[in-house]
């Protein structure tokens, strides 16, 4: 068999486009491939995105509720301090110390005055304070036996001096002293 030049150039000529017509097709298939892998890399990113804005919504409802939560637990602690210092000083109002003055066994009458102490008290020196200075933060009342309100008055002055730091109030008989209880509630 003879192979002529013309069908020797037109089998070449097939093969040719044969050969270019697989490559187009490999080629094809690999920028469609590419297409896919680059559209689902974009669906993941768009994913990532979106789980991202959320999250930056969640953070940021999450701290606007954690400032206000922090305003709320200042708030509550400052009621609570309030309530604290309130109750101490109710504690305070309602603990009384008596002191006890003159000859308890005479037949005398009971005088009442009450003691505070005074501006100078935080700077006198420990030996000048009578008792210990922790009572003094109470409300602190002495009680005389005297057959006089002068004599009364002269007792708890020699007994808690200006030197001390101690103001008593004016002596009056006991039956006529306040109600601590009155005093706190007018407080």
């Amino acid at each position: 068999m003879v192979i002529s030049a013309e069908f020797l150039g037109m089998l070449l000529l097939i093969a040719s486009a044969a050969a270019l017509g697989l490559s187009i097709v490999v080629d094809v298939g690999r920028v469609s491939a590419e297409k896919t892998r680059e559209a689902m890399n974009q669906r993941q990113y768009d994913k990532k995105r979106a789980a991202l804005a959320e999250w930056r919504q969640k953070t940021e409802r999450k701290r606007v509720d954690l400032t206000t939560l922090q305003a709320r637990l200042t708030e509550f602690n400052g009621r609570r301090q309030k309530a604290l210092t309130e109750l101490r000083a109710l504690e305070f109002s309602k603990i009384e110390l008596v002191h006890e003055l003159g000859d308890q066994d005479s037949d005398g009458d009971i005088y009442w005055s009450q003691l505070a102490v005074g501006p100078n008290f935080n700077e006198l020196d420990r030996k000048d304070i009578v008792f210990s200075r922790q009572i003094w933060e109470y409300r602190n009342v002495a009680h005389i036996t005297a057959p006089s309100t002068e004599q009364a008055h002269g007792t708890v002055r020699a007994s808690f001096s200006q030197r001390n730091g101690v103001i008593c109030s004016p002596v009056v008989p006991l039956a006529l002293a306040p109600d601590p209880e009155v005093e706190a509630d007018a407080a």
